[in-house]
C-alpha cells in the first residue's frame, strides 16, 4: 500500500509539475504576443508559411543537398541554412515564393554542403548563451527576440525598436563562438 501511495503521489507531483509547466509558458506566449502588432491569425500564418518553407527541405531535388531554417513575419521570409550548389539555392527561394501566402523571400541560404550534426549542435549551444544573454538584459526586459544561429552567424528577429535591435546585437556580439551578427528585425519606431 505505501509502494503504491508513493507512485501515486509521484504521478501527482509531475503532472502538476507539467501543468505550471504549461501556465507558465501559456504565460510567457501571452506577454509575446502583447509586444508583436500581428493579430493571432496573423501570427498562425506566418507560423504556418515557416513549417510549409522548411518541408520543402524534405522533397527532392533538397531533400539531401539542403538543410534550410524560415521565419516569416507578415509573409515576409527569410531563409537560413545552407544549399549544396547555387542552383539548388535558387531553385529553393523560387519554390519558397511560390507558397502561398508569402509575399517576399530573402534568401540568405549559403552555398555550401548542409552543416553536420556536430556544427548544428555547436549552433545549438551558442543560441542558447544568446537567449540567455539577452534574458539577463535589463534594457530588453519585456522584448521578444528570436534567435537563429546558423555554422556560427546569429540572427536576430523580431518586432523591436531601433533602441532595442543595437542593446540586443551587442549583446550577441559579446558570447563566445559568434562569428557574426545578422539583424533581420521588423522596426516599430518607424
Amino acid at each position: 500500500m505505501t509502494l503504491l501511495r508513493a507512485l501515486v503521489l509521484s504521478f501527482f507531483a509531475l503532472s502538476v509539475t507539467g501543468c505550471a509547466g504549461l501556465f507558465v509558458a501559456g504565460a510567457a506566449t501571452t506577454a509575446n504576443i502583447v509586444t508583436d502588432p500581428r493579430t493571432t491569425k496573423e501570427i498562425w500564418n506566418d507560423s504556418n508559411l515557416e513549417l510549409e518553407i522548411m518541408g520543402l527541405a524534405n522533397k527532392p531535388p533538397f531533400r539531401t543537398d539542403t538543410r534550410v531554417t524560415a521565419s516569416s513575419y507578415n509573409g515576409t521570409v527569410i531563409l537560413i541554412g545552407q544549399a549544396a550548389t547555387e542552383d539548388l539555392k535558387t531553385q529553393f527561394g523560387e519554390k519558397a515564393r511560390q507558397v502561398k501566402g508569402v509575399s517576399t523571400v530573402y534568401n540568405q541560404l549559403k552555398v555550401k554542403r548542409p552543416l553536420s550534426m556536430g556544427n548544428i549542435s555547436h549552433d545549438s549551444w551558442i543560441t542558447t548563451k544568446v537567449k540567455s544573454a539577452l534574458l539577463a538584459k535589463s534594457e530588453l526586459n519585456g522584448v521578444k527576440v528570436s534567435v537563429i544561429t546558423e555554422d556560427n552567424e546569429v540572427y536576430l528577429l523580431g518586432y523591436v525598436s531601433r533602441e532595442h535591435a543595437d542593446i540586443a546585437a551587442e549583446v550577441a556580439r559579446n558570447i563566445s563562438g559568434v562569428k557574426q551578427v545578422i539583424k533581420a528585425f521588423q522596426y516599430g519606431d518607424e
